[in-house]
Formats: structure tokens, sequence, C-alpha cells
């Protein structure tokens, strides 16, 4: 009796992880092929379980963090005990990039660079403003004729008014150092009208190791910073524009030489980006890349003389 019994229990156990494993199944198949319906994405769980979120300090002191923030742009640059951030996501991001910058153990961000004024971009800067501290602020300096007019762009600069940041206009050929890492702004170079190429535009230095930072810039700035003779070189270059075929020129790419591109964009998204000429051009020049939308966050690392990546998924 008691060896049936035995029988009997482990029968049903095993029915019990044969239907759980059947349950687990069905909703990663859910999550992968059916993003909208409405649950979590594996970003989003991958950001509850804290995966991929910690980089070991001591090992690379220097690491950047391409957040997934849909169809938007935030970048995390940690450079030992400083960091910089650059953009804040749109207005829905705050949640996700508090989460990160807590599990990064962040309460302090010494240089926060909004690239330009578009909700994409700046769209949680007021919310990083108002409960961070933030000792600096870079972004660009708009005539009166192109000063936006937005709501959000006017929070942020309410939140800057009650902050005790200082806002620093970019201004190219500007360099700054912080812990052992340094960065100079490339861009912008005129008063542009089309909002997207009055990108704050950076190249960030470690070691031997260098990461470009677009923002949207698009080939009238790209043109600009390579006919201004700024050092484009990079390891790691985020693309402008979210993959955008009005970025990314074949002559910019050529000279930036990336051995690795990072698209910023959100899952499905409606622009239909990163555009298939820009993946084209990628392909034909050999650069390898990741992009949010299938990878999640992105963290890139150095040691000074070589990055090295890792995924979400």
């Amino acid at each position: 009796m008691a060896k049936r019994t035995s029988r009997r229990k482990k029968k049903e156990l095993r029915i019990i992880e044969i239907a759980v494993l059947a349950a687990i199944g069905l909703l990663a198949l859910l999550i992968t092929c059916f993003p909208k319906l409405g649950l979590p994405s594996w970003s989003d769980l991958f950001r509850q379980t804290g995966a991929n979120q910690t980089v070991d300090a001591a090992k690379f002191p220097f690491s950047v963090h391409y957040l997934d923030v849909g169809q938007a742009d935030c970048e995390l640059i940690v450079c030992g005990d400083e960091c910089i951030l650059i953009d804040a996501g749109d207005v829905d991001a705050y949640s996700t990039i508090n989460a990160y910058l807590q599990a990064q153990e962040i309460d302090t961000i010494d240089y926060f660079i909004l690239t330009h004024a578009h909700a994409d971009h700046i769209g949680s800067a007021d919310e990083v403003i108002r409960n961070y501290t933030v000792k600096n602020v870079i972004m660009p300096k708009y005539s009166e004729e192109n000063t936006p007019t937005s709501k959000v762009y006017e929070d942020v600069l309410y939140a800057l008014q009650d902050s005790s940041a200082k806002v620093i206009a970019a201004k190219p050929g500007n360099a700054y150092t912080l812990g052992g890492c340094s960065f100079c702004v490339y861009a912008p170079n005129d008063d542009y009208t089309e909002m997207n190429n009055s990108s704050v535009v950076i190249r960030a230095q470690y070691g031997s190791t260098s990461f470009l930072f677009q923002g949207d810039a698009e080939k009238k700035s790209e043109s600009d910073i390579l006919e201004k003779g700024f050092d484009v070189r990079a390891n790691v270059l985020k693309l402008g524009h979210h993959g955008s075929k009005t970025s990314s020129t074949e002559a910019y790419l050529r000279a930036v030489d990336p051995e690795l591109a990072i698209i910023s964009c959100g899952e499905n998204n409606s622009y239909n980006l990163p555009s298939d000429s820009t993946l084209e051009r990628l392909d034909k020049l050999g650069i390898d890349y990741r992009r949010t939308d299938r990878n999640g966050t992105i963290v890139v690392t150095s040691d000074g003389n070589s990055v090295s990546v890792q995924t979400e998924k």
C-alpha cells in the first residue's frame, strides 16, 4: 500500500511539473511572438529580476549602459565612482531609469547631457533632475527663433530653475574629465532649424577605447562634424536618430570605423526603425550591431584596451 501511494505521489508531481513547464513555455511563446497582447516584455522581466544590471567595477571600471526605454534614448556612462547620463527617454521612462540607476547604486549624476529638446530624449529629464543630485547639465543653446516651446522642454527648464545644477551650453571642442575618463563635445556646430541636427554629440574616451554618442544628429550635422576635423574614430557608435536613414551616412560610418554600433529603438515602433538602408550600410561595412528592441538593455564594458558587450536577451 505504501509503495502504491508513493508511486501515485510521484506521478502527481510529474504531472504538475509537466504542466508548469508547459505553462512557462506557452508564456515564453506569447511574450516572444505576440508583443501586442500587453504582457511584460523580456526587458521588463529582466529588469524586475535585476539581470544584467551590475558590472564588476574592479575588472571593468568603465562601462556604458544603453538602456531599453522603448522608442527613445537613454545612456549611462559609469567611470569609477562618477557617471554621465545622456538623455532620459520619453515622459513614461522615469520608473525604468530610476530602477536602473538604483540598481547601479547611483544617487549623483556628475554630467547630465540633454542632446536636444524632443520628448523621446528629455521626456523624463525633469523627474531625474528633481529626484537626483545633478551637478552639471550640458544642453544645446537655442536661438530665440529656434527655442522649443513644448511643455516637455518647459518642464525641464522649471526643474533646472529649482535645482542647483550648473547649466552648460554645448560648445564644440569643449572637453571634460571625470574619474579616469574624458569626453569632448563635437556638436551642434550651427544654429540648425532642424532640431535633430541641434543634438549634442560627444565622444567619450577611456584608455585607448572610445565611444561616440550621436543623439538624433542627421546627415548635415555629421557632415559638419567631419568638416570641423574632429577625431570621430570610436570602438562603439550609438547611431543617430534610432537608426533612421536620415543619419549614419556611409562617409560618416567609414570615418568612425566602429567595431560595434548600438541602435536605440522600440519594439514594433510605428516608424519602422531602424531603416533597412541603415542596416544594409552596416552590413556592407562589416559593422556588428545590437539593438535595444531585440537585445534589451545593452552594456559595453572597457578595460582601457578593448571592449566587450553583454545584453539582456
